[in-house]
């Protein structure tokens, strides 16, 4: 499976994660926004995400990507793939509301999209984010009514790319 470590798109660079990133990611991830992947979480717990998340790169050569117009990050996007008993996972989340609606989350889910050459992926996303739920539309994923929730997401809808 391959994913180049930087995307471009017309807008945005997508990047590996640098600890300039880390206090834009505590302050999401420590924040209300996150009630629909686990959160809101203390902060030694984020910053262990944070460097799993970055982390990944170097155990599989493919991972999420910082979302960035050449500075800081303001969300993350690529695929998760934590254990190899598990799907691949399309994952898109913007940290701060003030960059939703602009189409930056689409945007960089799709230039990771076309660059991905592996295996067919799954986007899991919590019935109540109806943004997600039509981006994942746009995107191609179709609705899995018999998958199960993942254990570390627990009520969220699964939806699988290609699927019709």
């Amino acid at each position: 499976m391959i994913l180049p470590a930087v995307i471009t798109s017309r807008r945005l660079t997508l990047r590996p994660f640098e600890m300039q990133d880390l206090e834009g990611y505590v302050a999401y991830y420590t924040g209300p926004r996150t009630g629909g992947v686990g959160g809101p979480r203390p902060r030694h717990q984020v910053v262990e995400r944070f460097m799993a998340m970055a982390g990944q790169w170097s155990l599989r050569g493919y991972g999420r990507h910082a979302i960035t117009e050449g500075g800081p990050a303001f969300g993350h996007v690529g695929i998760m793939h934590l254990d190899d008993v598990d799907t691949p996972e399309m994952t898109w989340t913007l940290w701060d509301a003030d960059r939703e609606g602009a189409g930056y989350a689409t945007e960089a889910a799709a230039a990771v999209l076309t660059a991905w050459q592996g295996a067919p992926l799954v986007a899991r996303i919590a019935p109540g984010n109806t943004a997600s739920l039509r981006m994942a539309a746009r995107l191609g994923f179709s609705a899995d009514p018999e998958a199960t929730s993942p254990a570390y997401a627990p009520g969220m809808l699964t939806f699988r790319q290609g699927a019709a």
